[in-house]
């Protein structure tokens, strides 16, 4: 998830910015748009305005017009009956002047309109009582007075009310063609407006781009250095390291050089003591100490975690490396002084050679991998150099643990894992009262993978736990078997290993087990090798204690052969020491042998321990145990591992 107020990237602010100027952009044209087009409506008013204006103005002068010629076409005829009608007329042309002119004031009109009105309403208002007039006298039959009074006073009057009206008619064009003017202006500057703007748009347009590619160019230089550097120590990180190989033997084919894996022996025991912070401080000064013994030219990369490589390039024969890797080897056998306390570090080593051991950056990596592992294997604090031999048994040891999870994944459906049972002798009574449950492998190809090949890396792989379980189940299916066949007193022995989560888990299955299949303790034991005492926890001896007290029995396995100690014997609910082969294989005749199984019998014997001697293969060896009180004797000399059904068969033979 991106972190919270975190700055917009450039590749972001681009579209962004785009998107704003464009909207900008929009909004101008739209306004530019709303307000020309305004400016058209507001014309196109104008000219109805003024068309309409006009015909107002034009019925006036024309009504004007129409009452002179009625008044002369009454002056010329003296039939009364065309005087009424034309009279008639006269009023109609009155009224409809009368009506045009209101209709004309009630427009929105300015102040000069308004004057000329004012002076066409005067004139009109001094026109009309001449009309009126002439119209009486000719009533009166008067008509030489009517005509005298008609040409010499209402012609001249009613002429200045047309020119009145024409000046009206003539300011309205004026003031429609000033509107007009303002309008085009008014668009001009809006056309204007628009240009500028969109100049302006795409000048920003211009500038944003130019610093955001900027700015992106600085980002991607920036994100180009993470990509290729530990963030922690600066150095090229895996994938530069990669190149950088790559770019050499390019560049110098024909060149000797080395690639060295580093890996700090039980660094996560540093991270664990005294936390992060500490670490990261240390890996930064023992990076330091690796780049002060290189010279120009060498790359150190770390990988990641204590993981670093170096590409050696200085060194340039077989032997300069190999006094190189000597002598670094030395220097990183040191100690750093962290609050006061002084912590020491060694490292495991592998190298690797070009072009003797590979070709390729990615082949160097891989082989010096797998040189540095093989140092961790020979006890760590040492350097090692690539092998063939080596590479096959780590290729062979990988082989093995995904197949072997991948079995334990399928719940074992081709039964390439089974249980095999070695009979325990009662050496007093000789008989068989338990046995070992064995755990074997059968690949698909019929080939036997050893236990102690494949145990070892169940126990690095984590699939220990599963191992266990297996085992658990198989043998709590072959005593369930075994007492329906009526076998009720042959107790099974199970070998059980891991760390402190994996013990709980199992105790709590095997008492599921136990319920299940109603299942007595006292057909159960527990081995438990010297190795993994160092891993139980308080809550797991309680709760071999408690089964102790239902009856199982519980041994310590390889007695003598690892990490045991009498506080072990003292605090945990042992029930029974088992001494490794390697103690019995010297008996009799081997006097260091000879006093450490005596010792080992009488210890287990003054704490109340049954003692069971492993790997008897011979009447001698035997004969030595039971003068010494061995309890129990197990080895080829009795029987070699057998099957359930052959355990079956050998009871009830006995």
């Amino acid at each position: 998830m991106p972190e919270k107020n975190a700055p917009l990237r450039p590749k972001t602010l681009l579209p962004i910015g785009f998107s704003i100027i464009i909207f900008i952009m929009i909004l101008t044209n739209i306004f530019a748009i709303t307000k020309m087009n305004n400016h058209s409506n507001l014309m196109s008013d104008t000219v109805n305005q003024r068309l309409y204006n006009n015909s107002l103005l034009r019925n006036m002068i024309q009504a004007s017009f129409n009452r002179s010629i009625i008044l002369s076409d009454m002056l010329k005829t003296d039939d009364p009956f065309i005087n009424d009608e034309l009279f008639l007329k006269l009023n109609i042309e009155a009224t409809t002047f009368t009506v045009n002119r209101a209709k004309f004031e009630s427009q929105d009109i300015d102040e000069k309109m308004d004057q000329l009105l004012i002076e066409q309403d005067k004139l009109s208002r001094k026109v009309a009582p001449l009309q009126n007039k002439v119209y009486e006298l000719i009533q009166l039959d008067q008509r030489d007075q009517a005509l005298a009074l008609f040409n010499n006073q209402t012609l001249a009057l009613q002429n200045k009310v047309h020119t009145s009206i024409n000046e009206m008619s003539e300011h309205q064009y004026q003031s429609a063609q000033g509107t007009f003017e303002q309008l085009k202006n008014d668009n001009k500057n809006v056309l204007m407006t628009i240009v500028l703007f969109n100049i302006i748009g795409v000048l920003l347009s211009i500038l944003l781009t130019v610093l955001i590619l900027k700015r992106q160019n600085i980002n991607d230089q920036k994100l180009a250095i993470a990509a290729n550097t530990d963030t922690l120590t600066q150095l090229p990180n895996r994938s530069r390291f990669i190149q950088i190989v790559d770019q050499h033997i390019n560049a110098e084919p024909e060149s000797i050089f080395a690639v060295i894996f580093f890996d700090i022996d039980y660094f996560k025991t540093i991270n664990d003591n005294y936390g992060h912070a500490i670490g990261d401080k240390i890996l930064v000064e023992f990076a330091q100490k690796i780049s002060v013994a290189i010279k120009d030219g060498d790359v150190l990369s770390r990988f990641g975690g204590d993981e670093f490589v170096l590409l050696l390039k200085s060194a340039n024969s077989h032997e300069k490396i190999a006094t190189f890797v000597h002598n670094l080897s030395t220097v990183l056998d040191t100690s750093f002084n962290v609050k006061n306390n002084e912590i020491f570090l060694t490292s495991s080593i592998g190298v690797a050679h070009y072009s003797k051991d590979a070709t390729t950056a990615k082949a160097l990596l891989k082989n010096a991998d797998v040189s540095m592992y093989s140092a961790k294997q020979s006890g760590r604090n040492c350097y090692q150099y690539y092998s063939k031999a080596t590479n096959r048994k780590i290729e062979r040891n990988h082989t093995l643990s995904h197949t072997l999870h991948t079995i334990l994944k399928d719940d074992n459906k081709n039964k390439e894992l089974f249980l095999l049972y070695q009979p325990l002798m009662n050496i007093a009574e000789g008989a068989i009262n338990e046995c070992e449950a064995l755990i074997r492998w059968k690949n698909k190809k019929g080939e036997m993978v050893m236990p102690d090949e494949f145990i070892p890396l169940a126990e690095k792989s984590n699939l220990i736990e599963k191992i266990n379980l297996f085992v658990l189940n198989e043998a709590c299916k072959q005593q369930n078997e075994w007492q329906q066949a009526g076998i009720t007193d042959v107790r099974i022995n199970i070998n059980l290993s891991g760390n402190k989560l994996i013990f709980k888990k199992l105790l709590k299955q095997f008492r599921r087990n136990l319920r299940s299949m109603n299942l007595s303790p006292l057909l159960f034991g527990i081995e438990l090798t010297e190795r993994t005492l160092n891993e139980i926890s308080q809550d797991t001896i309680y709760e071999l204690e408690d089964m102790r007290e239902l009856g199982m029995k519980i041994a310590i396995d390889d007695f003598g052969t690892d990490y045991s100690s009498l506080i072990s014997l003292k605090n945990l609910p042992i029930t029974t020491l088992k001494i490794d082969k390697g103690f019995i294989d010297g008996l009799p005749d081997n006097k260091d042998d000879f006093a450490l199984v005596k010792t080992i019998i009488n210890l287990g014997h003054s704490l109340n321990l049954d003692i069971v001697a492993e790997g008897v293969e011979t009447f001698e060896q035997l004969q030595f145990l039971k003068e010494h009180a061995c309890n129990t004797a197990q080895g080829y000399y009795f029987h070699r591992p057998l099957e359930g059904m052959q355990i079956m068969d050998l009871k009830l033979v006995a």
